[in-house]
């Protein structure tokens, strides 16, 4: 090649390149800046006019402004260069920028081998099965461009390379199963830190008036739940997420740091450490203490380091990793940036500090910030004069929502003095207006109470006998402390709206919660609802079978296929059965690759041919099979008229079966055979 000429793609491979390119960012683009669309908007169309030759090669200082306005973008939209995003879109910005200097062989080249790395790269973002079968749409397309590449006439036939991709694809599938069963397991790419300046999903460390009637108009899964014993009543699901003791007149949050008020020993129980004295705070009761529940939750990336667990969770996974505060609340070290599948026991019937507080957490529980709220205080400290006990004033707080409110999804908004607005002007609310209004009024009133978030109920999927907990059910309570009883769960939603608890949010307002392309939108329809249960079963055995396959699951499928696993086994299985499924894909090539059998008659001509060789006569390929015989017979028709004549008469036959189309039985064929190999042996 000389230093003027360029390797011009072939259009048949642009085109598949370019479909792989554009299918492969395609998703990233939800999570990546949006400026990357139009750079690739641009870089498209400035391909497709180059390649048309209406365009040039993009210049040095066109290239050197392009290059420039992509840094100027990754710090304008991430601040820095590292980092999962930041890193992500250099590279897509480096594989466009590629695409309009591709001018060598080797260049197209590298753009396919980028473009699978960029396939790859999918995978940190979301690993369902549908993101699976869309990865491999990508590779099929990305395989097409790479084969059209070495083909002279692909252009001419553009649908023949994806054909071709797609058996080679189909190919390596066994191979991949067995890889992927056998190759040790020393953690997924994926189990980097996801996305981090991707919006957090599920229930915040704070909650203020609104936030959860906008979380149940997300949509989504929060968690997936399996139980090994059937599930409790779906008004006692309450998944305890965040504990929050700490307000001021409009939000709630948790108590930092040293303001815990427990007396002694560490806020957080470690799996790693010995068990804390303070795990015993909670006294299990009745007939379930010998029969705890446990259950296996698969959580969907929340960006955030709490888990979910029913009250009171005594025993969670055996990994350093996790842990339990002192409300009870599960903890992860690392945030859950990808999909996490962890068991969890508790006990469902229990009393949780019932003797008494300390001194500072009692003041914790009951302070109210000042200058905030005064009608509700003033109220509250009325009804707490007329009542005889806690459970009275309690009963008597209750009995105020179930008459005056009002449930929606809808809530006004509300001011500085959010919970009085609430109480005595709209009285209309979600979960959130609820539960943070009831603890103002338990703790103007002298009861310690606290608001719980997480969420509540969830919906049944009978195709695989599971839970499936969404955005839209995340809920907030109240915990308050009672003499005797300890600290207490009281929904105060319960009360104004009794079928929340009872049934999904889902259930009850789809059209509320869901989308309008959701499928549970129109859930009511029977056979829609069963396509939804399908699919969302299908994805839950696809996370529990392959993307939570790590060593353990593995060591466990060796040991009952090999009855222990050991180096030597490992080695003989992978021969054994890598080399079956190659001998298995080269028989089935040869088979496809095979020549069509021949009909009787040219067989028969084969053996014909075979027979006058052996005499020293030769019938070119070009020859037609009467011209050969006209020959031989004239040549043998003086001295040998017998085996002229044979010689003729096969020839006879032979045209009117392969020419005439005038069938001759295997009988006339022997016969001819055997005449001519007689007269044969006379010469």
């Amino acid at each position: 090649m000389s230093g003027t000429e360029r390797y011009l793609l072939p259009r048949n491979s642009l085109l598949w390149l370019i479909t792989a390119q554009g299918l492969a960012i395609a998703p990233m683009l939800l999570v990546l800046p949006a400026w990357l669309m139009g750079l690739w908007t641009l870089v498209l169309i400035w391909r497709l006019q180059e390649f048309r030759g209406r365009w040039p090669m993009p210049g040095k200082w066109v290239k050197t402004l392009m290059v420039v306005v992509c840094v100027a973008g990754l710090f304008v939209s991430f601040g820095r260069l590292l980092g999962l995003e930041p890193m992500v879109t250099m590279l897509i910005c480096a594989l466009l920028l590629k695409q309009l200097e591709m001018q060598r062989r080797k260049d197209a080249l590298l753009l396919v081998y980028l473009t699978f790395f960029l396939i790859g790269v999918q995978f940190l973002f979301s690993q369902t099965l549908l993101a699976c079968l869309y990865g491999a749409v990508c590779l099929w397309c990305a395989i097409s461009s790479m084969l059209s590449m070495h083909q002279p006439t692909g252009h001419e036939r553009p649908w023949r390379s994806l054909r071709l991709a797609g058996r080679l694809f189909l190919h390596t599938v066994p191979l991949m199963i067995l890889l992927f069963l056998v190759m040790p397991r020393f953690g997924s790419l994926w189990s980097v830190p996801s996305p981090t300046q991707s919006a957090k999903t599920g229930v915040s460390d704070s909650m203020s008036p609104g936030d959860f009637s906008r979380l149940s108009r997300a949509g989504g899964v929060a968690f997936r739940v399996s139980f090994e014993r059937p599930r409790p009543p779906q008004d006692q699901l309450y998944w305890r997420g965040l504990v929050f003791s700490d307000f001021d007149g409009r939000s709630w949050s948790q108590i930092k740091g040293r303001n815990w008020g427990y007396r002694e020993g560490a806020l957080v129980n470690w799996q790693q450490g010995p068990k804390s004295d303070w795990r015993n705070d909670a006294e299990l009761l009745g007939d379930d203490a010998s029969e705890p529940l446990t259950y296996n939750i698969i959580m969907e990336a929340s960006h955030q380091s709490w888990l979910y667990s029913l009250m009171v969770p005594v025993e969670f996974e055996q990994d350093p990793l996790y842990g339990v505060t002192r409300d009870f609340t599960l903890l992860r070290r690392q945030p859950v940036h990808q999909r996490l599948q962890y068991e969890v026991t508790s006990q469902l019937d229990y009393r949780l500090q019932p003797e008494s507080l300390s001194p500072r957490q009692r003041k914790l529980e009951l302070a109210l910030p000042d200058g905030y709220n005064p009608q509700s205080l003033a109220k509250a400290a009325e009804w707490r004069q007329q009542s005889d006990s806690e459970q009275e004033y309690l009963n008597r707080v209750l009995a105020f929502y179930r008459d005056n409110f009002f449930y929606t999804l809808e809530p006004p908004a509300l001011g500085r003095d959010s919970v009085d607005e609430f109480l005595w002007q709209t009285q209309r609310g979600f979960c959130e207006h609820f539960a943070s209004s009831f603890v103002v009024l338990m703790r103007a009133g002298g009861i310690p109470a606290r608001v719980v978030a997480g969420y509540q109920g969830g919906e049944y999927n009978p195709v695989e006998d599971y839970l499936v907990v969404h955005q839209y059910d995340a809920h907030a309570w109240a915990e308050v402390w009672l003499e005797g009883k300890g600290w207490t769960r009281v929904d105060p939603t319960a009360a104004v709206a009794p079928n929340r608890v009872q049934s999904s949010l889902g259930e009850l307002q789809s059209d509320m919660v869901e989308g309008a392309m959701s499928l549970g939108r129109y859930r009511h329809l029977k056979w829609i609802g069963q396509l939804r249960m399908e699919w969302d079963a299908l994805n839950y055995r696809w996370h529990k079978a392959v993307i939570n396959f790590d060593s353990e699951a593995q060591n466990q499928l060796l040991n009952r296929w090999l009855g222990g696993v050991s180096p030597l086994k490992l080695v003989l299985f992978i021969l054994l059965a890598g080399g079956g499924l190659l001998l298995l894909m080269s028989l089935h090539l040869w088979w496809r690759a095979r020549p069509e059998p021949k009909s009787l008659a040219l067989r028969q001509c084969a053996r014909f041919e075979r027979l006058l060789k052996r005499k020293g006569w030769i019938r070119p390929a070009d020859e037609p099979i009467g011209e050969f015989a006209s020959r031989v017979s004239s040549s043998l028709s003086a001295k040998h008229p017998k085996t002229a004549g044979a010689v003729s008469e096969f020839a006879r036959l032979f045209e009117l079966e392969q020419y005439a189309g005038t069938p001759v039985s295997a009988s006339q064929w022997r016969r001819s055979l055997k005449n001519l190999q007689q007269t044969l042996r006379a010469l």
